[in-house]
């Protein structure tokens, strides 16, 4: 029969923490008990004086494990480690702790956010069916319909992505494409372009740097706003060139691209957006154009957050100044957009609506293709 567990904490505590430097590699079994005895449990300290050091320290450890996080340090200790089950978490603690209301006390991260996130109740992230909540959906989620142009827009370039979710034999490739309303804002397009084709470049005279491109595996779906919105961009200029030479990491003298600013950026700034963030399926950028995005990131960073796709009518970003350069174009993109924004997130926080993607969604190869014009 497998012997009741003893938190190594509380063996920590009772026994004192430099004693345990004492025990052999066999540590002996150690058993459930109301009282515990040094003598027998410890080997004798080397000298009198270690044995007072260990005395006065005792006080100010206990104080410090009692104000400690214990939780990870639970650990069982018996007999036989093999001879122990592997036990799955089934998402009762969360459960209960929402029902008494006292999640954040005890620790209950996930209950305190409202996610059915523990073992058996939790979805694997990478089935197509896996929710932001953990719960495993009943049918594949439907894209809404395709936006619809009107007389005043006009698809001027096709931009595909081919995205791969998922990594090693699971991992899942697909294809998005999306039309870009060149005519109405033609230096955004550009940028988008630039970022999809040859790369962006704002620093030509750079001892050693590359062009920003969103393809090659160097771009990614960097954020998720489950049901609302997605983020692509490129997370690293120095992680993309070192994936670029094949190597682990950029020398040092590698320099990122910066932000775009002069003359480029005034036009960028002047353009309007070319429709309202009123549908789901809506290609937007940032006010100031590609690389603006986040105002606090480094130019390492900049062009993480590259450009963002609605996954509903999404009236705040509006507000936030954003601008509307294009669209996706058929269902089967629609449904993957459906697909990723209803995807699991990483949640650090409680009460964050949004975060990174759980599982691995790379832009394996981004291309572009100008349409011709109608006479």
């Amino acid at each position: 029969m497998m012997q009741s567990p003893i938190p190594l904490i509380l063996v920590i505590a009772t026994l004192g923490w430099p004693s345990l430097a004492f025990q052999s590699s066999s540590m002996p079994t150690i058993r459930t008990s109301s009282t515990v005895s040094t003598s027998s449990a410890l080997p004798s300290t080397p000298t009198d004086e270690n044995t007072r050091w260990a005395q006065s320290k005792s006080s100010t450890r206990r104080s410090f494990l009692s104000k400690t996080i214990i939780t990870p340090l639970l650990l069982p200790l018996t007999s036989d480690a093999a001879s122990v089950p592997v036990q799955r978490a089934v998402g009762i603690g969360e459960s209960k702790c929402r029902e008494e209301g006292n999640c954040l006390e005890k620790f209950e991260l996930d209950g305190a956010v409202g996610w059915n996130w523990g073992g058996t109740e939790r979805c694997d992230a990478r089935d197509s069916q896996c929710g932001p909540d953990g719960r495993l959906r009943d049918a594949p989620l439907e894209g809404q319909s395709v936006p619809s142009l009107n007389d005043n827009l006009a698809i001027t370039h096709v931009v595909e992505l081919a995205i791969t979710i998922g990594t090693g034999s699971s991992s899942d490739r697909q294809i998005m494409r999306m039309g870009l309303y060149g005519n109405n804002c033609p230096e955004l397009v550009k940028e988008m372009t630039d970022l999809c084709g040859k790369g962006i470049v704002t620093s030509e005279n750079l001892l050693l740097g590359a062009p920003v491109r969103l393809g090659d595996g160097c771009g990614s779906l960097t954020y998720i706003r489950p049901e609302e919105r997605l983020e692509f961009g490129v997370p690293s200029q120095r992680t993309a060139y070192a994936k670029s030479i094949h190597k682990a990491k950029a020398p040092d003298e590698f320099v990122p691209q910066e932000r775009p600013y002069g003359q480029r950026l005034e036009s960028v700034k002047s353009e309007q957006s070319a429709r309202s963030h009123n549908v789901a399926g809506l290609v937007s950028v940032p006010k100031d154009g590609i690389g603006w995005g986040n105002l606090l990131a480094k130019d390492d960073e900049s062009f993480a957050g590259a450009f963002q796709i609605t996954a509903a009518a999404v009236p705040d970003m509006d507000k936030e100044g954003r601008k509307v350069i294009g669209q996706l174009l058929d269902s089967n993109s629609m449904n993957l957009l459906a697909r990723l924004s209803g995807s699991p997130t990483r949640k650090l926080l409680p009460g964050q609506s949004g975060g990174t993607p759980l599982i691995k969604v790379v832009v394996d190869d981004c291309s572009v293709a100008v349409v011709e014009s109608k006479q």
